[in-house]
């Protein structure tokens, strides 16, 4: 059936990135269904797509940030994540880049580390009741440690290491709160030879 909708769209904003790349765009959607009838109108978030790292400094260790969030006026513990660099290709964006690149790129980033191998665990739509975004989720190996090279507003206070037993009592104390990071932990967590125990 979504084949035979027809799409009539009208651009209302654009997110331009630190290279001109598309970060993201809000579309006003008109689409009709020549099999009903029927005309909808949505609001859809088109997006290239985002990555969430879980960075392995040892296999019962992994590397969280404390940052702070300008939406919420707070900081949230959280793994390195970021935007896939993308393009506008008929009223969508669409990503220039692998997930493999840009986790390898927001890892080095966000945290200074960069890793020998990145395995990727899953896929997911992060709210398709309102926005396309796609988002990968990847295990991160094998790290190095350099600089931080942070993005201009972004405000990162602190990048340390927890051990596994830290994380699943941080998640019952309920003090990681971001989705994409809780996401990548379930999903790191059930990997021990306990399994996931939350």
């Amino acid at each position: 059936m979504a084949s035979k909708l027809e799409w009539k769209e009208t651009t209302t904003e654009f997110r331009e990135g630190r290279e001109g790349d598309l970060r993201w765009m809000v579309n006003r959607e008109v689409i009709y269904n020549p099999e009903t009838g029927l005309t909808v109108e949505r609001a859809c978030i088109r997006h290239p797509g985002i990555c969430v790292i879980a960075p392995f400094a040892d296999p019962d260790t992994i590397v969280l940030m404390r940052q702070y969030r300008y939406s919420i006026d707070g900081e949230l513990w959280e793994l390195p994540a970021g935007t896939l660099e993308g393009t506008e290709v008929d009223s969508r964006v669409i990503a220039n880049e692998s997930p493999e690149e840009c986790a390898a790129r927001e890892l080095r980033e966000e945290t200074g580390y960069s890793a020998e191998r990145i395995e990727k665990v899953v896929e997911c739509y992060t709210n398709p009741g309102s926005s396309d975004q796609l988002m990968h989720v990847f295990f991160a190996f094998g790290l190095r440690k350099g600089e931080q090279e942070l993005d201009e507003g972004e405000l990162i206070r602190e990048t340390r290491p927890f051990s596994t037993a830290e994380l699943v009592n941080l998640i019952r104390r309920k003090e990681i709160r971001d989705a994409k990071t809780l996401i990548a932990l379930f999903f790191a967590l059930s990997r021990r030879p306990s399994g996931l125990e939350i």
